[in-house]
């Protein structure tokens, strides 16, 4: 990863651990003043105390919607975590953790589970039994495969996926209709999958390094995708089928191999950045693409 996006990280992260509370409700930052109050405790955070095991008492917050354990030193799934039932967020970020149980399919109200940076490399198929999760971070782990049952997350709406070691990913993925965002950066693939090309509600997608030699054409099939990142790939051309994505407002080719552009770039009538650094493209090729896009600022 960027050494740059690495600070940039490192500086916004502490904000992030009650980012998904409910500002409206009260967060008990202490599981003994949480049982306290415990008819109206819905939101703790248990963010940076070094914890290796929840407190005492954690089970016993039955009506606990919101969950931080952010940056703590937990190794592994604490069993008092299958007993909050009503859980609709649940952060683990930046623990040490190397698998998930399937318990973790009990939790069946969780609408946003954040994963992000721990040691996981695969999930349990029983996740595919949150079927209100619509927000997923599992990235920053060491991923190598994704179950299939993932695909029964039919709400999913973002999913990201980087800085893993997926070389894969289900074609099943196609059953999330609702899927939004999905961030595949930093990752193993060598193909993009055409599956991907029957997601109706994608508006972005980032592929960035990954070994991408190709893309499929019905990636011009994406009607309401707005932005596309490709940075960092081996791409030597790009399928003429990327014309018709008539939403993109943003294209990150950076770091490939590419030579020319498809020659009809007519149908990106709203794309307004394109980024073309670090590829072998000639200036009379540069002068046609700037000349095809008028209303978009070509970088190169």
């Amino acid at each position: 990863m960027p050494l740059l996006l690495i600070v940039i990280l490192s500086l916004i992260s502490p904000a992030l651990g009650a980012q998904y509370a409910n500002a409206d409700l009260p967060v008990y930052e202490r599981v003994d003043l949480a049982n306290t109050a415990r008819p109206t405790a819905y939101q703790l955070n248990l963010r940076d105390q070094q914890l290796f095991r929840l407190p005492e008492g954690t089970r016993y917050l039955a009506r606990l919607t919101y969950l931080s354990l952010m940056r703590n030193e937990l190794e592994r799934w604490d069993d008092q975590l299958t007993a909050l039932h009503r859980l609709e967020v649940l952060n683990l970020q930046e623990n040490h953790l190397r698998e998930l149980p399937p318990a973790i399919g009990d939790l069946r109200h969780i609408r946003r589970l954040v994963l992000t940076h721990n040691q996981l490399k695969t999930l349990p198929p029983e996740v595919g039994r949150l079927r209100k999760l619509t927000y997923l971070h599992a990235d920053l782990n060491e991923l190598d495969r994704l179950p299939a049952s993932l695909s029964e997350c039919r709400r999913l709406q973002l999913l990201d996926l980087h800085g893993n070691q997926l070389s894969e990913v289900p074609r099943s993925l196609d059953r999330m209709k609702h899927l939004a965002q999905l961030n595949l950066g930093y990752n193993q693939l060598r193909e993009a999958d055409i599956a991907w090309a029957k997601l109706p509600s994608l508006v972005e997608l980032n592929l960035e390094a990954n070994r991408l030699r190709r893309l499929p054409a019905s990636l011009g099939t994406l009607p309401k995708l707005t932005s596309l990142i490709l940075t960092g790939n081996e791409l030597t051309q790009l399928p003429a089928s990327i014309s018709q994505l008539g939403q993109l407002k943003l294209l990150v080719l950076s770091d490939n191999l590419l030579e020319r552009l498809p020659y009809d770039l007519s149908g990106l009538k709203e794309l307004r950045t394109l980024i073309l650094t670090d590829n072998p493209l000639a200036a009379g090729e540069l002068d046609r693409i700037r000349n095809a896009l008028p209303n978009c600022k070509v970088y190169y």
